[in-house]
Parts: C-alpha cells; structure tokens; sequence
C-alpha cells in the first residue's frame, strides 16, 4: 500500500489480491471492505486499487507513506521487513513521489476502484 497525503488529501493505492485476502473470516472481511468503500467516497480520500493482472509494479518494494507538511519540508516513511526509514532528503522525496505517481498510473481509476471493492465484498465475502 502506498498512502499520500497529510491533511488535505489521504490517497491509498492498494493491491487487488488484498481484497480476495480472508483475513478474519468473511463476515469481518465484507464489513471491512464495505467500511474501505464508504470511507473511499469521502472527498478528501482516494482510494486506487492494482488490479491483479498487473504483476511488475513500483509498489513492490514494499510501502511508503508521505506527508507534505505545511510550513516545513515534505517528510516520507518507507516499510521495510526490518527497519522503517523516516526522511526528509529531497532526492529521496522526489524518488517516492515519482514511484507513488507511477503505481497510481497502474491503479484502476478511482470509481473503478470502489466498484471493484463492492463486488469483492459481495460476491466474495457475503455470508
């Protein structure tokens, strides 16, 4: 996942093959994508998801986040299995940017997405 922002938009870029993930059992599973498209809707929130069939992607490196600061320098979390990396240095901002960019050229659009996330729940993990 990829998630952009800080207070005046919140985009999440999300792999397609979470939604098919049962974590939880189905039950838990449709009221937690059911709520992902609720919230998706908000106007200040995006949520873009991968579809599966794009398999070579900027977001497998793992996950980052980024939070453009009003009054002071643009700041980036990167996830790693071992460490997360918390900076400031304009060449790795500018980095992220570029591949944030990228993955979300790759995601479905933004009522694609939410489409795609009712049907899983539905089709998917309705009891």
């Amino acid at each position: 996942m990829v998630g952009i922002g800080w207070q005046s938009l919140t985009g999440v870029a999300c792999l397609s093959r979470f939604l098919h993930r049962g974590v939880g059992g189905p039950a838990v599973m449709h009221e937690q994508l059911t709520h992902l498209a609720e919230v998706g809707q908000q106007p200040k929130v995006m949520i873009q998801v991968i579809p599966a069939e794009i398999s070579a992607h900027a977001g497998l490196g793992g996950a980052v986040s980024i939070a453009d600061r009003e009054g002071g320098p643009t700041i980036v979390h990167l996830d790693s299995f071992t460490a997360g990396q918390t900076t400031s240095a304009p060449e790795i901002v500018a980095r992220v940017r570029q591949m944030s960019d990228m993955l979300r050229c790759e995601a479905l659009p933004r009522g694609a997405s939410q489409e795609l996330i009712m049907k899983v729940a539905k089709e998917q993990w309705t009891t």
